[in-house]
């Protein structure tokens, strides 16, 4: 959408105790009517059945009570079957032409503002209306005062009060930045609000980790290091492909300190023999590290659908003999700026740039391995 000039509109969805809500005997209606065998679907009943709650409140003690709604928080199978009770909503989405993304109770649409305005609103506030009527039905609280709206593209203006339905309350506020699965999004997604957030948090973890690192072998550090800080430096750092150098350099900055923690370098030390020791790829390099494997999958079908969609193999007129290199198609972009930074075309010119073994190789791990270390050798 961006490319092509237009205004596009995200809407973050907020659901009260989602995972709570799921109603036993609704969602053991959908797993029937998903062909599920009798044998598993008992097994998935037995698991949500005879379970019970109270609450203490010393020193009172209520009596427990049957609880026939609610997923428990924590179980492997509970996004699962989260998603499956959700299932139908998506289906809902669609029919009236909104684009969805969803993880688990974490629900956005993604519209034009300023492609066929007219058809456009039309859409939003019947889907609007679809899933109020839905949630309702399934016992699911939508809570339309906590929903964000987050407006994507150079038209800001673009969203009015008139594109939200009156009857579901007041309209939502154009936010400057909201947080998507923990990953904090700009309006013009230029990824700073996350990087000062990773920054901010990363920088208060190490000096708790110095006071204790002095009693603590090597080894432990570095495990201690990668659970506190390399995971949020990492967690979706594919979306920092295409950022400034000097955002990435401050993400650096935070791996360099990280590393002189662990092993107790001295400030001024070079830094790039120790990442290397540590088996660390720099974050530059991390960043492509990661949209490489998204790229391998969208490539042969194993990711996320909506990436799979936006990647494909070249597949050329003739044959010559560079038929057989694995190449990605790259899409012509519009707008130099938002096109450039796009999946489609990022991902694809980034994979064109290996070597046509590493395009060749079809095994995922196989494909993470050798990566690593030809990323290592560059």
């Amino acid at each position: 959408m961006l490319d092509k000039g237009e205004t596009a509109a995200l809407i973050l969805l907020d659901l009260s105790a989602a995972f709570d809500t799921v109603c036993h005997h609704t969602l053991c209606t959908h797993l029937y009517d998903a062909w599920i065998s009798h044998k598993a679907l008992a097994w998935i009943t037995s698991f949500l059945s005879g379970r019970t709650q109270r609450v203490r409140l010393p020193p009172f003690l209520v009596g427990a009570t049957k609880t026939t709604c609610g997923v428990p928080q924590g179980s492997a199978l509970s996004p699962t079957l989260f998603n499956i009770y959700m299932a139908l909503l998506a289906n809902i989405i669609r029919s009236h032409n909104l684009n969805i993304v969803s993880y688990a109770d974490d629900t956005q649409l993604i519209l034009s503002l300023t492609k066929d305005p007219t058809t456009a609103k039309t859409n939003l506030h019947d889907g609007l209306h679809a899933i109020a009527t839905w949630m309702e039905k399934s016992r699911i609280k939508l809570n339309f005062e906590k929903t964000e709206v987050l407006i994507l593209g150079s038209n800001r203006s673009a969203w009015e009060d008139s594109w939200w339905p009156a009857t579901l309350g007041t309209a939502p506020t154009p936010t400057t930045h909201a947080r998507n699965l923990g990953f904090i999004l700009d309006s013009s997604l230029t990824m700073t609000q996350q990087a000062n957030a990773i920054s901010s948090s990363c920088f208060n973890t190490l000096p708790m980790l110095r006071k204790i690192f002095r009693w603590i072998p090597t080894e432990t550090r570095k495990t201690i290091t990668h659970a506190l800080v390399s995971n949020r430096l990492d967690y979706s750092n594919a979306l920092y492909a295409g950022t400034t150098a000097k955002l990435q350099k401050k993400l650096q900055r935070i791996q360099n300190a990280s590393a002189r923690l662990i092993l107790n370098i001295p400030r001024r030390d070079h830094i790039s023999a120790h990442l290397r020791d540590l088996h660390w790829l720099p974050v530059t390099k991390r960043i492509t590290f990661k949209l490489l494997i998204h790229a391998h999958k969208a490539l042969h079908n194993i990711g996320p659908a909506y990436l799979n969609e936006r990647l494909t193999f070249h597949t050329p007129t003739r044959q010559p003999r560079s038929a057989n290199l694995a190449l990605a198609a790259v899409l012509r972009i519009h707008r130099t700026t938002a096109g450039s930074r796009s999946f489609s075309y990022l991902a694809a010119k980034t994979w064109n740039t290996l070597p046509a073994h590493l395009r060749q190789t079809q095994d995922l791990l196989t494909f993470r391995k050798h990566l690593k270390t030809w990323l290592f050798e560059q």
